[in-house]
């Protein structure tokens, strides 16, 4: 088959007249039955990519892979960042059937290095899609066993995807003002919404997209907004005012809203914790903290949807139905460097990763519900984001 190049071009994707590129190797739909897999090949009318082509990517000093099982499995994915403009990024897969970690597993399986600044990762059925933001692209590969699918290029900085469904995910992106919108499912660009800020954490009720504006890169208003798109419509239709640098949200089990806020990056203002009815966007409850010069962030939820954790130097935990802010920290950072967090769904463990000195492989600790550490395990260079699989 002759290879075709699609590029879409609209006005509202960042610069006027930029481009949205979906490059893949055979997107495939799976579908699996009692005793096979039957793999049918998608064609989606995009620029079409040879496996060979993107082989040849790898690097002579690139890492020595490990041994590692065809099929990951259950466990969680340590999404590397690596080093700025240095293209160190990787992936690690912790394995809970062998109990053991696998780095760099996305190298391992394509013999290609992941990029430039890998900050996250989103799943949707076998499908993962990785960001890595400095490349301007996003992998599509299989979440099982790491193979290359397809990647989507031509974003200035993508930072995450939120998928609302099978027809619908959301591209967040640190240099545009406008959100790109396309199919989880088969890869077609739908659309863009503009904002009119840049975007970066995105969580969804019923018909509503929570997006937060955590950055002002390119633009003249304050950073201290949450917008809210009609995502069936596509449509921005309203925001809530909260503090600067909004940077993570989740949800509780009352279906509330809760956004973290570190305050600016020059210490503009007072950090604080927001709590909000998704349905009316009434703020019912804001939490300051204390000290201006801190800087709190990765806010996560236990599975009970009743324990919020975040990092403020060391772990901090927060009852939902709580009347002040914790003092101390839950687990304390000593003389480790926390970077990012991450609760596991099943047991509650509690996952922090420590980026040392930003530039040697770095570790996982896990810790049990009450703090008792579990054990430590190396990583990549600058261990960020963790997904559970």
């Amino acid at each position: 088959m002759k290879n075709k190049k699609l590029t879409i071009s609209y006005s509202t994707f960042g610069q006027a007249n930029s481009s949205l590129e979906l490059h893949k190797t055979g997107y495939k739909r799976r579908q699996f039955q009692e005793n096979s897999m039957i793999t049918t090949a998608i064609k989606i009318g995009i620029f079409i990519v040879s496996a060979a082509l993107f082989l040849t990517a790898c690097k002579a000093d690139d890492p020595t892979p490990e041994v590692r099982p065809e099929t990951l499995g259950q466990g969680f994915f340590v999404v590397n960042e690596g080093n700025f403009t240095v293209g160190n990024a990787s992936l690690s897969f912790y394995s809970y059937d062998s109990a053991r970690m696998f780095n760099h597993v996305f190298y391992e399986k394509n013999r290609a290095p992941l990029g430039d600044v890998a900050v996250s990762m989103n799943f949707f059925r076998n499908t993962a899609f990785v960001v890595v933001n400095n490349s301007g692209l996003i992998y599509v590969i299989d979440k099982n066993s790491m193979e290359f699918i397809a990647k989507i290029t031509g974003l200035q900085s993508p930072r995450q995807i939120h998928i609302v469904d099978a027809e619908k995910a959301f591209i967040s992106d640190l240099q545009s003002d406008s959100l790109i919108i396309f199919s989880p499912l088969t890869l077609d660009y739908i659309g863009a919404i503009g904002l009119g800020k840049s975007s970066e954490a995105m969580l969804s009720v019923n018909e509503k997209l929570f997006v937060a504006n955590w950055s002002d890169y390119y633009q003249t208003t304050p950073n201290n907004t949450v917008m809210v798109v009609d995502w069936l419509s596509n449509q921005l239709v309203d925001s809530i005012l909260v503090a600067k640098e909004p940077n993570s949200m989740v949800l509780d089990k009352d279906n509330k809203l809760w956004v973290l806020c570190s305050g600016g990056f020059m210490n503009d203002e007072s950090p604080a914790l927001f709590r909000i009815n998704p349905l009316s966007l009434e703020i019912m409850q804001t939490f300051y903290f204390d000290d201006i010069s801190s800087s709190p962030q990765q806010l996560c939820i236990n599975a009970g949807g009743d324990t919020l954790y975040f990092l403020n130097n060391g772990v901090y935990r927060f009852q939902v139905d709580g009347e002040a802010l914790p003092e101390t920290p839950f687990i304390e950072m000593g003389e480790r460097n926390f970077y990012s967090l991450a609760v596991e769904p099943r047991l509650s463990h509690i996952l922090v990763t420590d980026a040392i000195n930003y530039m040697q492989d770095g570790y996982i600790f896990r810790y049990r519900p009450d703090g008792m550490l579990i054990d430590s395990i190396r990583a990549g260079i600058i261990p960020g984001q963790i997904r559970f699989n």
